[in-house]
This record gives C-alpha cells, sequence and structure tokens, in this order.
C-alpha cells in the first residue's frame, strides 16, 4: 500500500531534490543539484525516520499548496513559510500527522529564502542517473513542479514517535548572513588590499540569484600583479583566466559581479575563484534572500573541516527531542545558536 499526494498551486519553483544529489558526474558539466540548504533539508528527513538522502521537498520564496490523499507524517523545515493545514497553522520543525484530503499550504517566506517539505518513507520518483535530485534550467530530473503533479510515498500509517528538533540545533537566519570561506585556487590573484576589503565589507544579495548563482553586490577590489600582467591567453580583465575547474561553493569573480556557485553552478569557465564557501557552511548561501547582506570571514581548511563535522553531529536523533503542544508561532521564533 502506498499513499499519494498533488499539487495543487506550485508556488515558485518548488522542487523534488535528493541529498547528495546527482554525484558523480561534474567531470561531464553535470551539477550534483540537490538541496540548497542540505542542512534544513536533512533535519526534514530525520524528523520523519526517513533515510537521509530521501526525496523531499525544496520550496523557494513562496511555498505551494499540496493535497494529501492518504494519511501521513510530514515535517517542515527551513525558513518561516507559515505553514498551514486546512487553514490552521501548524508548527515548523517537527513532525506532523496528516490526514487524507487535508491541504497543506505554505505562504511567503517570512525569514530565509527556501523550506523543506519531507514526508515518511520518502517520495517516489524515477531515478536519473541515481539521484532522484532536480536540476532545473538543465531540465534533469524534471522541472519545476506544476498544479496537477502527484507523488506516491510508501504507507506511513504505522506509529512514528513525533519530535521535534530542539531549540539550540534550529539554525538562524539572520539579516546580515555570516558565512565562512577558506583560500580558493586563485587566492592570489587578489592584492592584498582586495582581499581586506572582500572580507572588511557585507555584500549584498542580488535579485539576480537562482540556484545556479548567488550574485553579490557590493564594492570594486583590487589586483595583485599575476591577475594584471599575464599571458594575454587568459583575457584582457583581471578575473579572466585560462578555462578552469570551478569548485561547489566557489566565489567566482565575473568582472566586477561576484558570484556564489552553489549546487546547480557551472562546472567550468574562464574566472578567477579566489575563494570557496566550504560544505559546512554552504546550507547558509542557499538561505539567501535577494536585498539580504553577507558577510565573509577567511578560515583556515581545519577549520573548514571541523564545521563539516558539527554539521554532520547536528543531523543526529541527538537533535531531536519529543514534540510537545506549543503555538506554531513559538516555534517559528526559536533561534538556535547553530551558524550565528
Amino acid at each position: 500500500m502506498s499513499g499519494s499526494l498533488e499539487i495543487v498551486k506550485p508556488g515558485l519553483q518548488t522542487t523534488v531534490q535528493d541529498f547528495p544529489g546527482r554525484v558523480g558526474f561534474w567531470r561531464f558539466g553535470i551539477p550534483p543539484s540537490g538541496p540548497m540548504d542540505a542542512l534544513a533539508f536533512r533535519l526534514a528527513n530525520l524528523l520523519v525516520g526517513n533515510e537521509d538522502g530521501a526525496a523531499a521537498i525544496e520550496m523557494q520564496f513562496v511555498g505551494p499548496s499540496i493535497r494529501f490523499r492518504a494519511g501521513a507524517h510530514i515535517a517542515i523545515t527551513g525558513g518561516d513559510c507559515a505553514p498551514t493545514l486546512d487553514e490552521q497553522p501548524v508548527a515548523q520543525w517537527q513532525t506532523i500527522e496528516v490526514r487524507a484530503g487535508q491541504i497543506l499550504s505554505c505562504s511567503v517566506m517570512g525569514t530565509g529564502a527556501r523550506a523543506y517539505l519531507a514526508v515518511s518513507g520518502g517520495l517516489e520518483k524515477p531515478l536519473l542517473m541515481g539521484s532522484r535530485a532536480t536540476f532545473p534550467r538543465g531540465e534533469m530530473g524534471g522541472g519545476a513542479l506544476k498544479a496537477g503533479d502527484s507523488f506516491e510515498f510508501p504507507d506511513s500509517s504505522g506509529d512514528l514517535r513525533l519530535v521535534r528538533v530542539s531549540q539550540a540545533c534550529i539554525p538562524d537566519y539572520p539579516s546580515e548572513i555570516p558565512v565562512a570561506v577558506t583560500r580558493g585556487p586563485h587566492f592570489d590573484w587578489l592584492d592584498d588590499a582586495g582581499r581586506e576589503t572582500f572580507l572588511a565589507v557585507p555584500w549584498k544579495v542580488s535579485g539576480q540569484s537562482d540556484r545556479t548563482g548567488i550574485r553579490l553586490v557590493g564594492p570594486k577590489l583590487s589586483f595583485s600583479r599575476r591577475a594584471v600582467e599575464k599571458a594575454p591567453e587568459n583575457g584582457p580583465d583581471p578575473t579572466n583566466v585560462i578555462n578552469t575547474g570551478y569548485p561547489i561553493g566557489g566565489v567566482n569573480f565575473c568582472g566586477e559581479t561576484l558570484i556564489v556557485l552553489p549546487v546547480d553552478g557551472p562546472s567550468q569557465g574562464g574566472f578567477i575563484t579566489p575563494f570557496v564557501v566550504p560544505s559546512g557552511a554552504l546550507w547558509k548561501i542557499g538561505q539567501a534572500r535577494p536585498g539580504q547582506t553577507i558577510s565573509f570571514q577567511l578560515i583556515p581548511v581545519n577549520e573548514a573541516i571541523n564545521l563539516r563535522r558539527g554539521l554532520e553531529a547536528l543531523v543526529s536523533t541527538a537533535s531531536l527531542e519529543p514534540a510537545k503542544e506549543e503555538s506554531p508561532e513559538s516555534s517559528r521564533s526559536l533561534n538556535g545558536a547553530f551558524g550565528k
């Protein structure tokens, strides 16, 4: 036996994703895709007893309305999307029981940029290159969901422990987002003043941002001699370089535009990458909204490794506690210590 859900209203670029996405094809220019905020995504699956990589729904800026054709256990994490079940508010960051026929509606994000809906058992969707993730721009794994789309999920009518993420483990989504970076492959293409300026000022998130790149607006930066006194085949601009590979999380300098390359970003190009957002901090980029600011802090590689270890420790049953009766408003106001 299995149940299903139907998309009533799709929201703004609602997609099915899994973690860690479509791994192993980067050398062919195929990005991993998967959730922009892997932390919130994985916590949603944890709340409903799913495997870490079970397929779930990512909603961006404006959430969908979804009709459940069968009972299920669900969890909603990430940005505050003011969820309601049959027009009654429900809490995020905890397990919720849904009955057949009920409609879940998620609104405009009050904080953060993306929220996640996990269903116990995971959503069933055909695998493509070993993953159920959606790469919307590349039209791989389907596209953004449309009204009338439906997905089956295994029967979850049995008992499931109702839990919530403890207050200390709920991420904070502040208006100015502190993000760690490490040295990138072109760190020395900026001079000392350029690197100091990059780290000293907040960068504004542009409205021209999506899953392929988070564009940043800020001051002009200065470059080292290596960037300006180079062979002509590197290109005329100080940010030009002979075609080079891009790391996921790379802070790419494209002329005067800085672009953080997330999970749907390009695999290579002709621009420099002086800094990289490490995997343990990349979830913050996934919650950056246009108009917000990002401040960067340079950390050594060993600290970046510790960030990832901290993230992995957070995505465990140690972060959960029994669910208690509380208003959805109080749940939305929780700001955990992680990632401040």
